[in-house]
């Protein structure tokens, strides 16, 4: 039987400059839920995932994973987290970046993983090719496969399907669908409404830096784009 977590955002709040990036904001997420943050930009979505992630210094609240402060170093090992800013790895290689992830995070204990990875993602035959050598979409598979190490127990991707290839789209519905099995959580965001539609089990739309929306897929009876427009209008 699987452990159940829970991640929790309690009472988030976000300012910057003055004007919030997040107001208030309270939600919960258990073991199992794939649940996409969707909305416009600049509606809070990357501010809530970095929180979510530990990375961020908030206004107030705060974001706890089964009852663990997630800026805390040792919940951070737990969590995946999507990069999308790979510049500190340029001169590694793609075989490098993921053995150096293995040995800091994991003490070497995913060196299988990484070979699988590679396969699934068809990044083997890039394996020795420099990260600033990768075009995005193939930088963008690395960071998916760098998220997913590990096992986590929570796995953050911001707009993971951005610049991904088909294949890769395809592996990472099914690969988010065992990691759920599993246990994990899952937190999306992305504009691509039909993906997350295929691959989310709970939709938060977000506005002004709080959740106007929170539906279920199984429960809800419109689809995604007609709630956007609802919701959102021309934006």
């Amino acid at each position: 039987m699987n452990t159940r977590h829970e991640l929790s955002f309690e009472h988030v709040t976000k300012l910057y400059r003055g004007t919030y990036g997040i107001q208030d904001l309270s939600v919960k997420l258990t073991s199992g839920e794939i649940a996409a943050f969707i909305g416009p930009n600049g509606v809070g979505k990357t501010t809530l995932v970095k929180a979510a992630a530990g990375l961020l210094s908030l206004s107030g609240g705060s974001v706890s994973l089964w009852g663990q402060n997630t800026k805390e170093r040792s919940c951070r090992a737990e969590i995946g987290y999507m990069q999308s800013n790979m510049s500190f790895y340029e001169k590694m290689t793609v075989y490098e970046v993921l053995d150096f992830l293995n040995s800091v995070k994991f003490g070497g204990r995913y060196f299988a993983e990484i070979e699988s990875g590679l396969y699934r993602y068809h990044l083997h035959e890039q394996r020795n090719t420099r990260i600033h050598q990768l075009s995005l979409g193939m930088k963008r598979k690395l960071s998916i496969l760098m998220a997913l190490m590990g096992e986590p127990k929570l796995i953050l991707l911001d707009e993971p399907e951005s610049g991904v290839d088909t294949s890769g789209i395809i592996r990472l519905k099914a690969d988010l669908t065992a990691c759920a099995a599993r246990g994990a959580i899952v937190i999306l965001t992305g504009h691509v409404l039909d993906f997350l539609e295929k691959v989310c089990t709970r939709c938060i739309f977000l506005k002004d830096g709080r959740i106007v929306k929170d539906v279920s897929i199984k429960e809800k009876s419109v689809g995604l784009e007609a709630l956007y427009e609802e919701i959102y209008g021309g934006n």
